[in-house]
């Protein structure tokens, strides 16, 4: 079954959300913060407003519940809890950061094992990496530029969803685009499917560019 990773690529202010989503994300990330994780974990499997890999909206560190197991050093049966709830060992923190770079950083041995990110066979695209990322980035700025206004747009790693046992997708949230932006990988291409007051779009990107942007309702290929 595919999993598909929540991706908040516009960072909105607090106010541009509703005070129960506010309300529900600092609950969960201030759990984390405290190691409360008997909380936290709670929340994330019975919340469905949350998820593993949310951060505090408008936070500055954007730490995820994994980022801060990884911070505290939190019992190993833990990070195995968040890892099989769908916490992504790639994510970084606002400043680059993984969970196993913090865990390193902190001295929690105990846990590099399980922070270690691996990826599926063929991914994430060797010495192509960095040109599949700039072109994906650069296509997601063009198809929110008219969306996201003055706000900044958050780095995609094309790595998020190459992980072994990781979401093999992500859902791109952006404020006016109905349906986001799926985002997946195929053959050695990213694809963006796409949906908005404009109409509905389907791009391929590689290392070399955005092979074809199509105003169609063309669906991803099947795995």
């Amino acid at each position: 079954m595919t999993t598909t990773l929540p991706w908040d690529g516009i960072l909105m202010p607090r106010e541009a959300y509703g005070p129960a989503a506010v309300k529900a994300r600092d609950s969960l990330t201030d759990a984390a913060a405290q190691g409360d994780w008997r909380r936290a974990l709670s929340q994330v499997r019975n919340d469905y407003t949350v998820g593993v890999n949310t951060w505090k909206i408008g936070g500055e560190s954007m730490f995820t519940p994994l980022h801060h197991a990884a911070y505290l050093g939190a019992p190993r049966e833990t990070v195995q809890e968040l890892l099989s709830l769908g916490g992504v060992r790639s994510l970084p923190t606002a400043h680059g950061e993984t969970p196993y770079q913090l865990a390193k950083r902190r001295g929690h041995a105990h846990l590099l094992d399980m922070l270690d990110p691996y990826f599926r066979p063929g991914t994430p695209l060797g010495d192509h990496l960095e040109g599949v990322n700039h072109h994906v980035n650069a296509t997601l700025g063009e198809l929110t530029h008219d969306f996201r206004g003055d706000h900044q747009l958050r780095t995609f790693d094309i790595r998020l969803i190459c992980e072994e046992r990781g979401p093999e997708e992500a859902w791109f949230t952006a404020p006016g685009m109905y349906g986001g932006i799926r985002i997946g990988m195929f053959w050695g291409r990213a694809h963006l499917e796409y949906s908005s007051r404009l109409g509905d779009s389907y791009a391929v990107v590689g290392p070399e560019g955005a092979a074809y942007v199509t105003r169609s309702t063309r669906p991803l290929p099947a795995r």
